[in-house]
């Protein structure tokens, strides 16, 4: 905040920074999750308390944060304890929204001289903050224990980085904020992979500035990964529909020997170049990927932690095949990276683009529809209920104004918001249905949006100042009418709308199901489960609270993988399964012949059921039911 030239407007900046932090940690404080919620939260609890390894590719960072939180004495309660770290971290994120707002305005308008000016720079900044504070989405994964909170504090910082940068970069020892920035994507590989979808805003904002060194250097890694990537796509195109599965992911392993070996020389073709044109370019380019590494090496910590196998110990990545396994995401499948662009999963435009964004960014700015479908999934693409679509008109009345006004900077914010946004619906090509909402994925897309919604505020503000410019008391209560009805159509509206779904304060749905679950069960039980749901907030109820540890979770999903099969039959409480080694690693599909399963009825249901269906009942209550079990995989023409 060192660039505000005079003490009033240090102290009003300070001051508007420091209430919407207030402000947005409050409302986040007051809607947290008492407990854990359903999806990863139980899991990431669970593993924070314990230092335990979590599902691929892990998030080593977020986990060794978590575990001092577990540590700290302020709430009885170690769910709360994970939780309140997601409350203060977007609260930090919503600070530098606001911070990038102020410094995008300021860059086409100049510093604050007079209270039009200070009301335009320092409000603008605050409502469009405010706006994402509440914004469907991010507030969702504010009050919870995930990794998304803390991935968008990246985001945030990484683009307020790169504009302070930018105001400072003729100074000596500017470089020191470029080597931040990529230590800080190396900090947050460590929690999300989403935070390396800024770096083309950042090269954006160098290539737009007159740094020759730093312009230089951006533009040299730039060239290094796309030259190579280019080639790979032209050099292995292929027809899915002429090749199997299995020749496609030979294709693709050759493709990536390929692109290995030509990234190697294309990188020691321009460092050679690099050499002989700039010197310091060259110098600067060993510096940091060292940085980038160094902070990468948390993930030193996954490793360590599975060899001393922790309660949860998914992958056990102890090994390096096993650490490569793991990062790689193996456990998920391996898809072809050239077949996910060429071929997509899904409709693209009806499911992928409509469904799967649009829809979600209509949640944020536009409203949100009521009506289900039979996957209990929202179906109005667009709906203006709740928010009338108000948020998004300032924001698209921004982007205009922005782009009249600074078209460079507006043009790296676009860049941001399509990186963060279509370009991740491409690369995940979603299949037709999800098992939940993806809306958490885009939240950095609807970050950008929000930095418009500051500067269409701005715009306004500015419009209003203009048409009464000659009457100066006039000119104030119009601005202040203004900011006051913008405050109520942008921020205000959207807590009035999202409030009620997002106040979790007294959601203990996860737990009280999973205690129910472990309570049921006879001594030394054994629980099938099969997803995260139903798998989790047991987990984080054994592990954190100690609850019924004698019952064995078995799920059926991670039963697929060897590692798994092997846990299961060697740590406590232990499966009676009685495979070695070899016998788990070779386990291949076997032909199933369909056949008549028989289970008996209990006495006690069989006696409910007469005495609810009375005389009707008669021949009708059977003490067994059989049904038949057909094969479901087929497998070279056997089921």
């Amino acid at each position: 905040m060192d660039s505000v030239p005079n003490g009033i407007n240090r102290k009003i900046h300070i001051l508007t920074g420091v209430l919407v932090f207030l402000a947005s940690f409050f409302m986040y404080y007051r809607t947290m999750a008492p407990t854990t919620s359903y999806w990863d939260c139980g899991e990431f609890i669970a593993c924070s308390q314990t230092l335990s390894v979590m599902h691929p590719p892990g998030a080593p960072l977020y986990l060794l944060i978590g575990r001092i939180m577990t540590l700290l004495p302020f709430f009885k309660d170690i769910a709360v304890r994970v939780n309140i770290f997601s409350v203060l971290i977007s609260a930090l994120s919503v600070l530098f929204t606001y911070l990038v707002i102020v410094q995008l305005v300021r860059r086409y308008r100049g510093e604050a001289k007079c209270w039009d000016d200070r009301l335009i720079l320092y409000f603008s900044g605050a409502l469009g903050a405010l706006a994402f504070a509440f914004t469907d989405s991010f507030w969702f994964n504010a009050v919870e224990a995930e990794v998304y909170a803390f991935s968008m504090f990246f985001t945030a910082v990484v683009v307020w980085l790169a504009l302070y940068w930018e105001e400072r970069s003729e100074k000596p020892n500017s470089l020191i904020h470029i080597f931040l920035i990529f230590y800080l994507f190396g900090l947050a590989l460590s929690v999300h992979l989403l935070n390396l979808l800024v770096f083309p805003f950042v090269l954006l904002i160098a290539y737009f500035h007159q740094n020759q060194t730093v312009r230089r250097f951006l533009m040299l890694l730039f060239v290094q990964m796309a030259v190579p990537m280019a080639l790979y796509f032209l050099a292995f195109q292929f027809n899915p529909d002429t090749m199997s599965y299995n020749e496609m992911i030979a294709h693709q392993a050759k493709a990536g020997r390929f692109l290995m070996i030509c990234g190697l020389v294309w990188t020691a073709i321009t460092l050679w170049y690099m050499y002989r044109k700039d010197r310091k370019v060259f110098a600067i380019w060993w510096i940091v990927p060292a940085v980038a590494v160094f902070a990468y090496t948390s993930y030193l910590m996954i490793y360590m932690r599975a060899k001393l196998h922790p309660p949860i110990n998914e992958n056990d990545p102890s090994t390096w095949k096993g650490m490569m396994d793991y990062l790689s995401r193996k456990q998920y499948g391996e898809d072809s990276m050239v077949l996910t662009f060429l071929y997509r999963k899904a409709e693209f435009w009806r499911y992928q683009i409509q469904m799967m964004y649009t829809r979600y960014f209509g949640w944020q700015f536009i409203g949100r529809g009521l009506t289900l479908d039979n996957q209990d999934r929202i179906i109005e693409l667009i709906s203006f209920k709740g928010l009338y679509g108000l948020p998004f008109l300032v924001g698209l009345w921004g982007m205009v104004h922005h782009f009249a006004k600074d078209w460079k900077r507006a043009l790296a914010v676009l860049v941001l918001f399509i990186m963060t946004g279509y370009a991740i619906l491409i690369y995940l090509n979603q299949p037709d249905p999800q098992p939940r909402e993806r809306d958490y994925s885009y939240v950095g897309s609807f970050f950008a949006f929000t930095l418009w919604i500051g500067i269409g505020a701005a715009a306004l503000l500015e419009q209003v100042g203009s048409l009464f410019r000659k009457k100066a008391v006039l000119k104030k209560a119009a601005a202040l009418l203004t900011a006051l009805i913008l405050l109520v159509i942008v921020p205000v509206n959207l807590v009035a709308f999202n409030f009620h779904s997002h106040d979790r304060s007294g959601n203990y749905v996860a737990y009280d199901y999973s205690y129910n679950i472990l309570q049921t069960c006879e001594p030394d039980g054994i629980i099938f489960t099969n997803g995260d749901n139903d798998t989790f907030p047991l987990w984080f109820l054994q592990e954190v609270y100690g609850v019924r540890k004698d019952v064995r979770l078995v799920n059926l999903s991670l039963l697929n993988t060897s590692w798994y099969i092997k846990q299961l039959r060697d740590i406590e409480p232990k499966v009676p399964i009685s495979l070695s080694d070899a016998q788990i690693e070779n386990i291949m599909p076997m032909q199933w012949d369909a056949r008549d399963v028989s289970l008996p009825v209990p006495e006690r249901l069989q006696k409910e059921l007469r005495a609810k269906m009375g005389k009707t009942a008669e021949g009708r209550v059977k003490d067994r039911i059989t049904f038949t079990v057909k094969p479901t995989f087929k497998a070279g023409g056997n089921g």
